[in-house]
């Protein structure tokens, strides 16, 4: 397996390939909502052409860093990173957060989404905020062990708000991949 990242926003093919698959992303988190009664996922659709809306802001907005998961070449997975408008000094302000992680289900269970997590990382070095809605069990599993060994347990976490947080520093900057 050979795990790469490349900027969405510098290919119409790549756009496209992550707007075909948003649907499915959004559909698991469907699903892991109304498994737990929550609502806190909307159904693909069901605000009409905001999702069309929201995909253009990502490939157009400079404090969005929009990437496609490559394993071995082949589009597996995307990424949102995004920046806070104005980065806000203290325990809790970041200067990344992790918006939307997705793997699709072909390329999981073999390391891509832990090896595309830590590059991300490595790529943009500073404040990081990464989090997870508490019933998404799988995610906050994943990012709890991703986050760990990537900072050699060097984290906070809280839970507030009905999400996970995990707060840490990247000091690496890997802007090669």
């Amino acid at each position: 397996m050979s795990v790469s990242l490349r900027d969405a926003r510098r290919s119409d093919d790549d756009q496209r390939w992550i707007q075909a698959v948003y649907p499915e992303y959004l559909d698991e988190l469907g699903a892991i909502s109304r498994a737990n009664d929550t609502g806190v996922f909307p159904l693909y659709g069901e605000h009409g052409s905001r999702e069309a809306e929201l995909l253009a802001r990502w490939f157009r907005d400079d404090r969005s860093h929009p990437l496609l998961i490559l394993d071995d070449g082949r589009a597996g997975g995307f990424a949102l990173i995004s920046r806070p408008l104005m980065p806000v000094p203290g325990r809790d302000g970041f200067d990344y957060r992790m918006a939307e992680f997705y793997i699709r289900r072909p390329f999981r269970r073999r390391g891509l989404g832990r090896a595309a997590a830590s590059l991300i990382f490595s790529r943009f070095a500073g404040r990081w905020e990464v989090s997870e809605a508490v019933p998404n069990k799988g995610a906050v599993s994943f990012w709890r062990q991703t986050v760990m060994a990537f900072t050699h347990g060097h984290y906070d976490e809280r839970v507030r708000d009905g999400e996970v947080r995990q707060y840490f520093t990247s000091e690496l900057a890997n802007r090669r991949t």
